[in-house]
């Protein structure tokens, strides 16, 4: 990604239904760990990206979410509208990411502390691979704590009408 070398084969694609398919292909794993998977609100939109990268993107961000959500917890995806770009927003019970740490989540090599202590053998590169893919498309990823968890939102630019 950060080469340059990044062949995408972007075409329109109806978010709504990629995301709902990696939801269906993560269910599995999220009842394995006693985690709820489920959608808060489903707006249909449809985007110009490269089905193969959103769908690697979609299942790191989700991944991770069950990963790090506690059982018994529930990891939410939302997808809307919002003046002129389309969200997805997923959304867990992981008890946060310390305050220092938030603007270093998407640095190549990222771990931190608490991720190391559980078990993870992933070499953070999910994360700054998301922030590449996203980006390559035009697009934006953050993070931000809320109440008991933490919210990653994708921003993609809606297609020219």
């Amino acid at each position: 990604i950060q080469s340059g070398t990044l062949r995408l084969a972007p075409r329109l694609v109806a978010l709504d239904d990629l995301v709902s398919d990696e939801v269906a292909a993560l269910e599995v794993v999220a009842g394995e760990r006693g985690i709820s998977l489920s959608a808060r609100m489903v707006e249909p939109v449809v985007v110009n990206v490269d089905d193969r990268a959103f769908t690697r993107v979609f299942n790191n961000l989700l991944g991770n979410a069950i990963r790090y959500a506690p059982e018994g917890s529930t990891v939410t995806v939302d997808i809307r509208v919002l003046a002129g770009w389309a969200a997805v927003s997923v959304s867990d019970e992981c008890g946060g990411i310390p305050e220092g740490d938030l603007a270093s989540v998407f640095d190549m090599g990222w771990r931190g502390e608490d991720r190391r202590t559980r078990g993870s053998s992933g070499g953070g590169l999910g994360l700054a691979i998301v922030q590449g893919l996203v980006q390559a498309h035009n697009g934006d990823v953050s993070v931000r704590n809320v109440p008991g968890g933490c919210c990653f939102e994708v921003r993609l630019p809606l297609p020219a009408a």
